[in-house]
């Protein structure tokens, strides 16, 4: 690796950008846990820049960060692995390259594919100003063995990590645990595993991670059973139609998330492995607080079946 020296850092700084990917599969807890990280105090003193890689036109994820004075570029177009985001993604590194930022936070969309992206890092003026220090995909302890049995993503994140973060272990009692246990031993048996509850991660588990450099070429397109919906309304939606669809959609929504403005007020909706979260509505980039602005990822089912479900709640697509 080439330290960069192309102008002198207001801050001294005078080595190579780390650079941090967090992948996982949807509802694994990965904005969570990169809150976690932004605070340690390692992160704090790094002036982090932040590349959130979203399944839709609605940046949820970004509106979850919890330090939004943070320089943050989304991501929206598609899988960051994928060939159609390379543009965009190339423009946010070179960004990033010309600020006093000593550590980038990538956050993966759940439905990724992912391939090595260090040939993104070693192309352009910015050659040699990033080293990827990390691969970490975090796991649901709850639900993985529920989705990877059917979901190709979920076990090439694993496959591909260079740790892994078992997320949500409070929910899992022993005998669940150790069948997990087994399972990503048996995907990836060589790297760190550390079981964690809220995303914690410590500076020592981050310390034992050493980069595994592997090869495989840019995806062309996601997942061809998966796909996202985004869509808003207008006026309020009534609560109990807008939960009929989401119990009649069921087993095709692998996610969702985002704002619902209801007749009787507004709330933040989270839905992943039938488990339905409803919270506070947040400040997206697309809407107000108290307008109706989500996504939906479903599989198996084609997007304007989607759309059509929805529709007579007077959700339409966002634009």
């Amino acid at each position: 690796m080439v330290y960069f020296d192309s102008k002198q850092r207001s801050d001294g700084f005078d080595g190579p950008i780390d650079v941090w990917i967090l992948g996982g599969y949807l509802g694994a807890g990965k904005t969570t846990t990169l809150n976690m990280l932004l605070f340690e105090p390692r992160s704090v003193g790094q002036n982090p820049a932040l590349i959130i890689n979203e399944f839709g036109r609605i940046g949820v994820d970004g509106a979850l960060v919890q330090r939004q004075e943070l320089r943050r570029f989304e991501i929206n177009k598609g899988s960051l692995f994928c060939i159609c985001t390379k543009t965009d993604f190339l423009k946010a590194l070179a960004d990033i390259a010309e600020g006093d930022h000593q550590v980038v936070y990538i956050e993966a969309t759940g439905i990724a594919e992912p391939v090595d992206i260090e040939q993104f890092l070693a192309e352009g003026p910015h050659a040699g100003r990033f080293r990827l220090r990390g691969n970490l995909c975090i796991v649901d302890a709850e639900n993985f063995t529920k989705v990877a049995a059917f979901l190709k993503p979920a076990i090439s994140q694993v496959r591909w990590a260079d740790a892994i973060v078992i997320n949500k272990c409070d929910r899992v009692d022993d005998a669940e645990r150790q069948v997990l246990e087994k399972v990503l031993a048996e995907l990836n048996p060589e790297v760190p595993r550390c079981w964690t509850s809220f995303g914690r991660v410590e500076a020592e588990f981050l310390n034992r991670i050493e980069r595994r450099r592997r090869d495989e070429s840019l995806k062309e397109c996601p997942p061809s059973t998966i796909a996202a919906v985004s869509l808003t309304a207008e006026v309020p939606l009534e609560r109990a139609s807008f939960f009929a669809v989401l119990e009649r959609l069921g087993e095709h929504i692998l996610r969702l998330k985002g704002n619902v403005a209801f007749e009787d007020g507004a709330a933040f909706v989270e839905m992943v492995c039938g488990r339905i979260r409803v919270k506070q509505p947040l400040d997206l980039l697309s809407s107000r607080a108290g307008a109706t602005a989500f996504t939906v990822i479903v599989h198996h089912i084609e997007k304007q079946a989607v759309i059509e479900a929805f529709a007579p709640c007077g959700c339409v697509p966002c634009r």
